[in-house]
C-alpha cells in the first residue's frame, strides 16, 4: 500500500511540476517585450499630440491728429510766393503759383504743418502664432506671455515697422501720388513723392496712438495645421487665464481651453544640468504679429534636438536657460522637453546680432516658474493618463502587436474625442491586422492553462489528504489494545505489513 501511496505521490508531484511549466511558459510567450527606449523620435511622437498651434488675433484700432497749417503759415507761405513773382521767378498762372506752393511746403513740411484738433482713425488686424502645451486633461495649458499679450507699445512699433516695409512704401507712394493728383491736379516727381512719404513716417511715429485692442485666441493641433482665416474659422477658442509680463520678465501665460479630455504633459521636477539632453516642440513659422493676410498658411509640428547650453540672469531674479536645440518664431510658447518626455521649461526668446540676424542659442523659462505660475491661477498640473496610453499603444506598434495597440487606441479614442492623431492611428492600425501584418501573441485567457493550474492544485491537496490519512493509521496501529464486542471485527497490522482480521474478546 505505501508503495501504492508512494507512486501516486509522484505522480502527482510530476504533474504539478508540468502545469506550472506549462503556465510559465504560456506567459512568458504571451509576455509583450519591452518597448524601445525613449528617443528623440518617440519623444515627438508621444508628446506631440499635447502640443498646439496657439494664434491671437488682434483688432487694433490707431489713431493720430490730421496735419493743418494754420493761419501763420499760409501768411508765411502767401507772402514766400508773392516775393516769388515780384522777382520774376514765378507766372500768375493758378499752375504754377500751385507748383511753387507744393515745392515750398515739400521743402520743409514740418516749417508749415501742425496737428490739428480732429484725429484721423485706421483700423488694423494683426496675427501672433506661437505654440503652447496642455498642462491639464480639462484643458488649461501653457504658453508664452509674448504670444498672446501684446502690449499697445507692442503693436504700435509693428505697425510703425510694417508701414517701412518695401510693399507697403510702394503702395503708400502710389496712393499718396493719386490724392494729391486729384485734389489739386498736380503730379509728383519722384524726389518730392519720398520727401512726402519721409515726412508722413515721422508724422505718424511722432503722434500715432493705439486707442483699442480686441484679441481672440484660438487653437489646434496635428500633422498639420492651416493658421490665417481658417484657423479663425474653424480652430479652438481659448482664454487668458493670466499672464507675467514679457522677456525680460518671466513670460509665461496660462490659457483655457474649450475643451474637455485633452492629452497633457508631465512637468519636470528639480533642476536640470548643463549638457542635458534637451527636445524642443513646437510649431515654428515666421509671422509674429504679421498682417493676417500672410499668415494663411499649412504649418507642420518640429523636433529640434539639442542640449542645456547657457544660462542667463534676467531682471527680477530669475535665470533663463538656454539650449542648442533651433528655435525661430513660432516656436515661442512650445515645451523644451527632457530625456524622459517631461517639460522642463518654455521657449521664450533667442539673441540676435547687430543686423537683428538669430545668432547663439534659444532660451527657455524654467519649470519652477512655469508650476508658480500655474499655482497663481490656481491651476494643478496633471498630465493624467492619456498620454501615457497613447505611449503605451505606440509600443505595441515597435512589435507589430497591432491587436494590442488598437486596443488601446481605442480607449484613447474613447476617452478624447479631441486627440488630433488618435483617429488616424485607429485607421493605420486597423488597415495593419486585416492584411495580416498583426503579429500579437496569443491571449493567455485563451488558453487552458487555468485548469492545469487547478490540476495542480487539486494533486497538491490529494497528496495531503494521503499523507494524513498514512499519519493516522500509524498512530492507530501503535495505539494499546482496546475490549470490544466479539461480533466486530478489527483490522489491524501485522509485523510484515500483511493484513489480518482478530477477534478480541472479553
Amino acid at each position: 500500500m505505501e508503495r501504492l501511496i508512494t507512486r501516486l505521490v509522484l505522480a502527482l508531484l510530476a504533474l504539478v511540476v508540468l502545469a506550472n511549466a506549462a503556465l510559465f511558459a504560456a506567459v512568458k510567450i504571451t509576455q509583450d517585450p519591452a518597448p524601445r527606449a525613449l528617443d528623440g523620435e518617440r519623444i515627438f511622437a508621444a508628446s506631440r499630440p499635447a502640443v498646439v498651434l496657439i494664434q491671437a488675433n488682434y483688432a487694433v484700432t490707431v489713431s493720430f491728429p490730421e496735419p493743418t497749417v494754420p493761419k501763420s503759415s499760409q501768411d508765411r507761405l502767401d507772402q514766400q510766393l508773392i516775393a516769388m513773382v515780384r522777382a520774376g521767378r514765378l507766372s500768375l498762372s493758378p499752375a504754377a503759383i500751385d507748383q511753387a506752393a507744393v515745392n515750398l511746403i515739400l521743402d520743409n513740411p514740418d516749417a508749415y504743418f501742425v496737428p490739428g484738433a480732429n484725429r484721423l482713425t485706421d483700423d488694423a488686424s494683426l496675427v501672433s502664432s506661437g505654440s503652447g502645451f496642455f498642462a491639464t486633461e480639462d484643458g488649461y495649458l501653457v504658453t508664452a506671455a509674448h504670444v498672446v499679450s501684446a502690449s499697445k507699445d507692442d503693436i504700435r512699433a509693428l505697425i510703425l515697422d510694417l508701414e517701412k516695409k518695401p510693399a507697403r512704401l510702394a503702395e503708400g507712394r502710389a496712393e499718396v501720388q493719386r490724392l494729391v493728383r486729384e485734389q489739386s491736379g498736380i503730379t509728383l516727381n519722384d524726389s518730392q513723392l519720398d520727401k512726402l512719404i519721409s515726412w508722413q513716417d515721422r508724422w505718424v511715429d511722432k503722434y500715432a496712438t493705439v486707442d483699442k485692442v480686441d484679441a481672440k485666441y484660438y487653437l489646434a493641433s496635428g500633422g498639420t495645421v492651416e493658421a490665417g482665416q481658417h484657423l479663425v474659422n474653424t480652430g479652438t477658442r481659448l482664454s487668458l487665464v493670466t499672464a507675467e509680463p514679457v522677456a525680460p520678465g518671466r513670460d509665461i501665460a496660462i490659457m483655457k481651453a474649450d475643451v474637455t479630455a485633452v492629452p497633457a504633459l508631465t512637468l519636470s521636477s528639480g533642476t536640470p544640468s548643463m549638457g542635458a539632453a534637451a527636445y524642443v516642440v513646437g510649431y515654428p513659422r515666421r509671422g509674429y504679429l504679421e498682417e493676417a493676410v500672410q499668415l494663411d498658411a499649412t504649418v507642420t509640428p518640429t523636433l529640434s534636438v539639442g542640449k542645456l547650453a547657457d544660462q542667463r540672469a534676467m531682471d527680477g531674479g530669475w535665470t533663463a536657460l538656454g539650449t542648442s536645440a533651433q528655435v525661430t518664431h513660432g516656436n515661442s510658447g512650445g515645451p523644451v522637453l527632457d530625456a524622459n518626455g517631461r517639460v522642463l521649461g518654455v521657449v521664450s526668446f533667442m539673441l540676435t546680432n547687430a543686423q537683428g540676424v538669430e545668432d547663439g542659442p534659444g532660451f527657455f523659462v524654467p519649470v519652477d516658474i512655469v508650476r508658480a505660475t500655474l499655482a497663481k491661477a490656481s491651476v494643478k498640473p496633471a498630465a493624467g493618463t492619456l498620454t501615457s496610453l497613447y505611449y503605451q499603444a505606440l509600443s505595441q506598434d515597435d512589435f507589430h502587436h497591432y491587436r494590442h495597440e488598437l486596443a488601446l487606441l481605442s480607449q484613447v479614442q474613447t476617452r478624447s474625442a479631441w486627440h488630433p492623431y488618435v483617429r488616424d492611428a485607429v485607421t493605420s492600425t486597423q488597415s495593419a491586422v486585416l492584411s495580416g501584418k498583426d503579429q500579437t501573441p496569443p491571449v493567455l485567457v485563451g488558453l487552458q492553462l487555468p485548469g492545469l493550474e487547478a490540476l495542480g492544485i487539486v494533486a497538491l491537496l490529494t497528496l495531503l489528504v494521503l499523507l494524513a490519512l498514512r499519519l493516522r493509521r500509524r498512530r492507530r496501529a501503535s495505539a494499546q489494545t482496546v475490549a470490544v464486542p466479539a461480533d466486530v471485527p478489527e483490522l489491524v497490522a501485522s509485523p510484515n505489513g500483511a493484513e489480518k482480521e482478530t477477534i478480541s474478546v472479553g
